[in-house]
C-alpha cells in the first residue's frame, strides 16, 4: 500500500476539469467531462478496483466522489480512471483519443490571431486557387487551427470546392483535389524544366514555387 496522496489523474482545459480515462477495448487513453445538471454521475473508479485504487495511494473519496458523465467526451462508455502504480510510465495514463484531444482543444480560448493574419490567409487562398497546392512554413503553433479554418472556407468560397490540410510541426499544407488534377500540364512542364536543367547543369529556376510560403515573409515586411 502507498504511504503517498495521489490526486485523480484530471487534467484542466480552460475553465473545464476533465478525468482521464480507459474504456473496456482497445487501447486509446480518452477524456472524460464532469456531470452536468441532470446527467447520471459515477465517480472515477468502480467499488470493484478501490482497492487497488488505494493501494496506489488514490483517496478513496476523491475516487467515489459521483461527479463524472457516464461516456466519454468522444461518446464512449468508459471503464475507470486511467493510472496506476506511481513506477509506470506517465505516457500509459495520458490521453491519446484524437476525437477527445480535438474536443477538449475546443475548451481553450481562442489564441489573439496575428496582425498578418488576413494577408496570410488571402495568399494561401491565391495559391491555392491558382495551383490546388499551397504550403506554408514557420506557421506559429497557437495559429494553425484557425489558419487551416479560414483558408478552408476562402478556397470554398471562391472556387466552390473544398481543400484537405495537414500541419507538420511548423508547415501547413493545403490541396485541393479538384483545382490540382486541372494543373497536370503545368506540373508536368515544371518537371520537364527541372530534368533539362539538371542535364545541362544550369542552376535550378528558383529554389522556391509559387505555392511554397513563409509565414516570417511577413513578419519581415517582404
Amino acid at each position: 500500500m502507498s504511504d503517498t496522496h495521489r490526486d485523480i489523474n484530471a487534467i484542466r482545459a480552460g475553465s473545464v476539469t476533465l478525468l482521464v480515462t480507459v474504456t473496456s477495448g482497445g487501447t486509446a487513453i480518452h477524456l472524460t467531462r464532469e456531470a452536468g445538471p441532470g446527467q447520471q454521475r459515477r465517480g472515477a473508479v468502480p467499488e470493484h478496483y478501490r482497492g487497488q485504487a488505494r493501494d496506489f495511494g488514490y483517496d478513496q473519496a476523491e475516487v467515489a466522489d459521483p461527479r463524472w458523465a457516464e461516456t466519454t467526451m468522444c461518446g464512449r462508455q468508459w471503464l475507470l480512471m486511467a493510472g496506476g502504480d506511481a513506477d509506470e510510465d506517465e505516457a500509459t495514463a495520458a490521453p491519446s483519443c484524437r476525437r477527445c484531444l480535438a474536443l477538449m482543444d475546443s475548451l481553450f480560448p481562442a489564441p489573439e490571431l496575428d496582425d498578418r493574419f488576413p494577408l496570410v490567409v488571402e495568399v494561401v487562398a491565391d495559391a491555392v486557387a491558382d495551383h490546388g497546392y499551397a504550403e506554408i512554413r514557420a506557421v506559429p503553433g497557437d495559429q494553425q487551427s484557425a489558419l487551416r479554418s479560414r483558408v478552408r472556407a476562402e478556397v470554398r468560397g471562391r472556387t466552390g470546392y473544398g481543400c484537405r490540410t495537414y500541419a507538420h510541426e511548423s508547415m501547413v499544407i493545403f490541396v485541393c483535389d479538384p483545382i490540382h488534377a486541372q494543373q497536370e500540364a503545368e506540373r508536368t512542364e515544371l518537371a520537364r524544366e527541372a530534368i533539362s536543367d539538371f542535364l545541362e547543369g544550369a542552376p535550378a529556376r528558383g529554389a522556391r514555387r509559387p505555392w511554397q510560403l513563409s509565414w516570417e515573409t511577413w513578419a519581415t515586411g517582404n
